[in-house]
């Protein structure tokens, strides 16, 4: 009887407000998905521009102009090591008009830091876009030349062999110390504001190594500014002479630099699935192929499962090289 009396009540509801020109919230929500997107999309970058995520973005912004109908704009959010403008992103309204691009620094900060939000809970998923690998470089008058010799010279001065990073709690620190735990060898860590300026020292001497993305160190090593040691993922056509960590003994490295694009929980199935369609076209474009080949960055288009499942294991795999190197947020 009561469950009756609740659909009869239900039924005039509906009736009311049909009988005013209005429709109930369930079919409001269905409308707008289906007339999605209407208006401008904005992809908020948590850092400042100029940077591989900004550049990263523009370019999807501009194809999915194209590719969508309205207008899709970047905003730099820096600060915070991405958080602030992370944070921005994810407390806007759920409806797939603001967008985030998420970097390898989104589970750096989840390993190191207390953050004012959840970094897996808090995000929708929408999809992986590329990956850029780390390669290990040092200083071009080191006494060795291949990442064997450093490891048994590491072995005989331990914690003496400096090497820089763009900042503590950054990719590259937390990279380069999960490093020497598996080899199984402590180095000297000096944090830097940024990648140039740890470059520079390391071409220069002042420091003797450094984990860099490959797009920044080709024309370096190339140029025999710097030597290379050893890539974290498959030997590139750009340097094939660096072997891979695998051939230079170390097969459980694995880290890299990635992107991917999510936004705040609860963005409707339909406009998840619709924007990942686009993502992933995209990434089967000649030119954007060309440009991320060019940058020395592979594609990935992953399903938002798959770059939640990412976000989860580099936040473990964090917290768990913290924990052994006792690194403290600064």
């Amino acid at each position: 009887m009561a469950s009756t009396r609740r659909r009869f009540i239900a039924s005039l509801g509906a009736i009311s407000l049909g009988g005013l020109g209005l429709q109930s919230p369930t079919v409001m929500a269905q409308g707008a998905i289906g007339d999605y997107p209407n208006r401008p999309i904005k992809i908020i970058v948590p850092l400042s521009a100029g940077g591989g995520g900004d550049r990263t973005a523009r370019r999807i912004a501009m194809m999915l102009t194209d590719r969508l109908g309205v207008p899709v704009v970047v905003e730099n959010r820096p600060g915070a090591g991405g958080s602030i403008g992370t944070h921005a992103a994810i407390k806007a309204p759920a409806d797939g008009y603001t967008l985030v691009m998420l970097s390898s620094s989104h589970t750096c900060n989840a390993a190191l830091r207390d953050l004012p939000f959840d970094s897996i809970n808090d995000i929708e998923p929408i999809t992986l876009f590329k990956r850029e690998s780390l390669i290990l470089i040092g200083n071009r008058d080191l006494p060795v030349k291949n990442f064997g010799d450093l490891v048994e010279w590491a072995k005989r001065e331990p914690g003496k062999i400096s090497y820089g990073s763009s900042g503590v709690g950054g990719i590259t620190h937390l990279s380069m110390e999960h490093l020497a735990d598996l080899a199984g060898i402590k180095l000297n860590h000096i944090a830097y504001k940024g990648t140039g300026a740890a470059l520079q020292d390391t071409i220069g001497g002042t420091i003797k190594l450094m984990l860099s993305s490959v797009a920044i160190v080709v024309p370096v090593v190339q140029e025999n500014r710097a030597i290379g040691l050893a890539i974290a993922d498959d030997r590139i056509p750009a340097l094939p002479d660096v072997p891979n960590f695998k051939e230079a003994g170390i097969p459980d490295f694995k880290s890299d630099l990635w992107h991917a694009v999510a936004g705040p929980k609860g963005i409707p199935a339909e406009i998840v699935a619709r924007l990942n369609t686009e993502l992933k076209a995209i990434l089967a474009l000649p030119q954007m192929k060309a440009d991320l080949a060019q940058e020395g960055s592979q594609p990935v288009g992953s399903s938002p499962q798959q770059l939640l499942e990412a976000i989860r294991h580099d936040i473990a795999q964090w917290k768990e090289t913290i924990r052994k190197s006792n690194i403290k947020a600064s």
